[in-house]
């Protein structure tokens, strides 16, 4: 899988061969994997990335998110809520 975060204080960060996402907001808990039903919806909690040597993990998050073709685009809206004051 792909990753694409997208933010503006880091702009765009891309990461290949992603193993799992997990989820976890305040309705719900996800764990999407390689070939994970087309998704769209909105983070409020948690994000963790899980490569082959590494994971990454944003907490706490704000984000909207999109999973389609084993893309998944993560847009952070925290960066915007920040700079408005």
């Amino acid at each position: 899988m792909i990753v694409k975060i997208y933010s503006l204080s880091r702009g765009v960060e891309n990461f290949t061969e992603v193993k799992a996402i997990r989820i976890k907001s305040k309705k719900y808990n996800l764990l999407i994997m390689k070939d994970y039903l087309p998704i769209i919806g909105e983070i409020d909690g948690s994000f963790e990335i899980e490569m082959e040597n590494e994971t990454k993990l944003l907490d706490p998050i704000k984000a909207y998110y999109v999973n389609q073709n084993n893309i998944f685009e993560l847009i952070i809206k925290e960066d915007v809520e920040n700079n408005n004051g």
